[in-house]
């Protein structure tokens, strides 16, 4: 039997598991893409308007550091500028995600062993996953290179720009084979592939901002930005990252030799006696979702200073007309700008709530929670674990979102009620984020199976609706259908407490609703 024995039906299993996984995550990666390049022309309608976007954006250091400089003033360079970030995000992690999942998280599962009872080649799981995650990216990129197309972009620069984003994502998926295969557990390749990637785009970014060549090329990221679609069109940085790509899968190819179950490196020993706290259940999801937690907050608290240092810049530009200049209307337009990002921001904060409930279904499934529910513990107790941290976590996030805000806005205004003002910006938004947390919390109780890519479908229709109405293609009469609208928009309007309560009241109620299912079923 060789490594790769049974490929082709472990390729069909993986397909079938994921099928509505990869539809969402590719499926509305590409919405973004194209969405945001077809909206572009309506944001800055003519030159004048587009050159002076560019030259003001090029002179912010934050918005170089976060998406780097706009290399054409042309409806097609902003267009791939503004979403270059955006792909690298989505299209990296989902790729690096999908390798883990069919790897790493299966052996914790128990599924990879029961398939190693048949004729299964060692590297077969890890050459299905990648094969997936390379052939979803690829069928995303060229779905974006059509719509660019489509959209009178030149043919030259759509095609560069599709294999700008499909080597993104084709990087990552060769940092999260070598993850799977280095780490001993599916939290810790996690943790690693992300960390890559938040250090890979910090250089990149440093590198932006303060004008570093040398730093630039210290980057994979930094490589792409030299790709230039619309602009220089150098399609060589591509072929580098493929090439580095190729190097780490068969790095990962290499590692996968190793004992199935273990990992290149080491897990540190635990003490040998518990301490006082953390104890019980909330005690056990707090210290398992510590390390995960703790990334939240630091990040947010950095994006929440960013926002802050160009706020002023960024609300001028909306300001200056086009189709988004209602977002920051009236005399003061950069506290209206905040209210928008803090908005979008909550969006963000309930991805963590929802991973963090929907993850139970993992644990069920991977006979982690019968370990802890063979102790004198309910399955209420056990679920509820997860639930506090879900909740407590998002307040800590968007509290350290605020913080950021508030900090730099502070130091740039010399007023220190500032500071109080933004955190509550962000905390008076968490009724909505709990809202979509019982969301997730009721579809576990109701249907496990499905209720980590169902509650994320609730909140990609969300955001992709009200991105509609911002562009005008529908009405703001839609918006009723979204908690985040119905939250006080501060630092702007009043701070009404009822509408917050009642989503809180809402929440409470569909929690209550996803307990007695869960109740009621059986556990896997």
């Amino acid at each position: 039997m060789d490594a790769l024995t049974g490929l082709g039906p472990f390729l069909r299993l993986v397909l079938r598991r994921d099928r509505v996984r990869l539809t969402l995550w590719f499926g509305l990666a590409a919405l973004l893409i194209i969405g945001i390049a077809a909206s572009i022309g309506a944001v800055v309608p003519t030159d004048e308007a587009r050159a002076a976007y560019a030259e003001e954006t090029n002179r912010s250091p934050a918005e170089v550091f976060m998406i780097g400089r706009i290399n054409s003033a042309t409806v097609a360079g902003i267009a791939v500028w503004r979403v270059q970030g955006l792909a690298a995000l989505l299209l990296g992690l989902a790729g690096a995600f999908t390798v883990i999942r069919h790897t790493r998280t299966a052996v914790e599962d128990g599924y990879r062993e029961l398939l190693g009872a048949a004729a299964l080649g060692r590297l077969t799981p890890l050459a299905a996953s990648v094969a997936t995650a390379l052939g979803a990216t690829l069928a995303t990129t060229a779905a974006v290179t059509a719509g660019y197309a489509a959209l009178g972009f030149p043919a030259t620069g759509s095609v560069l720009a599709g294999a700008q984003f499909f080597a993104a994502g084709a990087f990552m998926t060769g940092v999260g084979a070598v993850a799977a295969m280095a780490a001993a557990t599916s939290r810790g390749a996690v943790g690693l592939a992300v960390g890559v990637l938040a250090v890979l785009y910090a250089v990149r970014g440093t590198a932006d901002a303060a004008g570093l060549p040398a730093l630039h090329r210290a980057s994979p990221y930094g490589w792409l930005r030299s790709v230039q679609p619309f602009a220089a069109d150098d399609g060589r940085p591509v072929l580098l990252v493929l090439a580095l790509t190729a190097a780490l899968l068969g790095a990962a190819a290499l590692l996968g030799t190793r004992d199935v179950g273990g990992g290149l490196l080491p897990e540190r020993d635990g003490r040998p006696g518990a301490g006082r706290w953390p104890r019980g259940p909330v005690g056990l999801a707090f210290r398992l979702n510590a390390g995960t937690l703790a990334a939240w907050v630091a990040a947010m608290g950095v994006f929440g200073a960013l926002v802050a240092a160009v706020a002023g810049s960024a609300a001028r530009q909306l300001a200056g007309g086009g189709a988004l200049s209602g977002l920051v209307s009236g005399p003061d337009p950069e506290p209206a700008f905040i209210a928008f990002v803090a908005y979008v921001f909550a969006q963000v904060t309930t991805v963590y709530g929802i991973h963090t409930v929907v993850g139970l279904r993992g644990d069920e499934t991977g006979g982690r929670a019968e370990n802890v529910l063979a102790a004198p513990v309910s399955r209420l107790r056990w679920a509820g674990g997860a639930l506090v941290v879900a909740l407590t976590g998002t307040a800590l996030i968007q509290l350290a979102f605020g913080a950021g805000l508030g900090v730099v806005r502070a130091a740039a205004t010399g007023e220190a009620g500032q500071l109080a003002a933004m955190a509550a910006a962000a905390l008076v938004r968490l009724p909505a984020v709990w809202l979509l947390v019982a969301v997730a919390a009721l579809l576990y109780g109701a249907v496990p199976r499905i209720a980590g890519a169902a509650a994320f479908t609730v909140l990609g229709f969300l955001f992709l609706l009200e991105l509609l109405v911002e562009l005008g293609f529908v009405g703001s009469g839609v918006l009723a259908l979204s908690p985040y609208a119905r939250v006080p928009q501060l630092p702007v309007g009043p701070a009404d407490p009822v509408p917050g309560l009642v989503l809180t009241g809402i929440a409470a109620a569909l929690i209550a609703a996803g307990a007695l299912l869960l109740r009621r079923r059986d556990l896997r």
